[in-house]
């Protein structure tokens, strides 16, 4: 296995050259992941341990619901509790942990939406409900969480999945799965948001009003907010089966997505480009089976240029990073990416300045929390319980 980053890197620095493309005698296995995802999981203790003060860097240590925070370090030991019940991390287990990072006064968080909260995904107390009601069985917390939809500071064009619609359909679709007595609150809430988000054509999103773009990858743009209306009532399938063929069309020769409809950056990472797309047409492939070739197809090309270009210089984590790029991958590649995100590894690549450090030092989009969600992945595939990228997801965008 290999002991060091790799040091060369392309001319913009945003990538390190992998060598294994053209010499794909290289390509090392990933042994153990259940060793680094212990190891990431005493990390997050470490940094960030469940309290008060919160330790968090990001935002002066402010409460970001899925996004970054203790609620979206929870929802990995949620995940955690059932895969791993018995997974004793300091002689506690992964419900105790869940507990404990849902009882660091998120409650003291408005409902109100802020200009840099949104209204999902990195809304604290949207998140903070649903996580809670899936841990706890709370049907008190699904109340809470819908009875606040409509008081939300809605923008119409908040339709994407970090600040918008699509990261409420999300939640909603998580809490039904946790917590199937949600279904009757929930349901017609689920049928509110996605008749706003079909009257809206094209979805353009953007914080500033007068500032609109098409985004199209995972992070803002189409191919989330159609993943997670289909995944949430897949009988709105054939009505965005137009939108999703038109994303498929967008793919340019090298593989990759723009990450706007009409040009944007040439980025290969979850919120823009292939890896966010791989990650979002897994999970739809089952509903549209006339288009299955044509998506595998597009799948298959996308992974050429994550192969190429995916080892990202940024700190490894599942939004811009290794980590989120290697499930992009199929096996042995993505094992081969995963050595280059060990907690030893990223430890030496920050402390040497080789990796870019992120502004978040612990969640689950951008650090620690996020490798540990990868390793649990991981871990998971290689135990032969399943496909992770169907039964376990990306947190708050691709996961059941």
């Amino acid at each position: 296995m290999s002991t060091s980053l790799p040091k060369q890197k392309d001319p913009t620095g945003r990538y390190f050259i992998n060598e294994a493309v053209e010499k794909p005698e290289l390509i090392q296995p990933m042994p153990n992941p259940y060793d680094h995802l212990v190891t990431s999981l005493e990390n997050i203790l470490d940094i960030c341990p469940p309290n008060i003060p919160w330790t968090g860097s990001f935002a002066r240590g402010l409460y970001f619901g899925l996004f970054v925070g203790p609620t979206s370090i929870a929802f990995l030991f949620l995940w955690l509790s059932k895969i791993h019940p018995d997974l004793a991390i300091r002689g506690l287990f992964p419900a105790d942990y869940c507990k404990a990072y849902l009882s660091l006064r998120q409650e003291e968080y408005p409902p109100e939406e802020t200009p840099r909260s949104g209204c999902s995904l990195n809304h604290e107390y949207m998140c903070y409900n649903a996580v809670k009601a899936c841990f706890a069985k709370d049907i008190t917390c699904v109340q809470n969480f819908a009875q606040n939809i409509d008081k939300l500071n809605f923008r119409p064009t908040f339709i994407e999945l970090l600040f918008g619609r699509a990261g409420l359909l999300s939640l909603m679709r998580t809490m039904k799965y946790w917590f199937p007595e949600s279904s009757e609150i929930l349901d017609p809430e689920i049928e509110k948001i996605i008749q706003h988000c079909l009257s809206y054509d094209p979805w353009t999103f953007g914080v500033n009003p007068d500032h609109q773009k098409h985004f199209i990858g995972a992070g803002h743009g189409d191919i989330a907010i159609i993943s997670n209306i289909v995944m949430t009532n897949p009988a709105y399938a054939p009505k965005v089966q137009g939108r999703l063929e038109k994303i498929l069309a967008l793919q340019t020769d090298g593989g990759n997505w723009l990450s706007c409809e009409d040009g944007g950056e040439d980025l290969v990472q979850f919120c823009h480009g292939a890896p966010g797309m791989i990650w979002c047409l897994i999970p739809l492939r089952k509903y549209y089976p006339d288009l299955r070739e044509k998506i595998d197809g597009a799948i298959e090309k996308a992974r050429k240029v994550v192969w190429e270009r995916g080892l990202l210089t940024k700190e490894p984590c599942l939004c811009h990073g290794i980590t989120g790029n290697a499930f992009a991958l199929a096996e042995p590649q993505r094992s081969h990416f995963l050595r280059y995100a060990t907690p030893s590894l990223v430890r030496a690549g920050l402390a040497d300045e080789t990796l870019e450090r992120s502004s978040d030092n612990s969640g689950v989009w951008w650090s620690e929390a996020g490798r540990a969600w990868g390793w649990m992945m991981h871990d998971y595939d290689r135990a032969g319980l399943g496909d992770p990228m169907e039964d376990i997801g990306y947190p708050g965008a691709t996961n059941p």
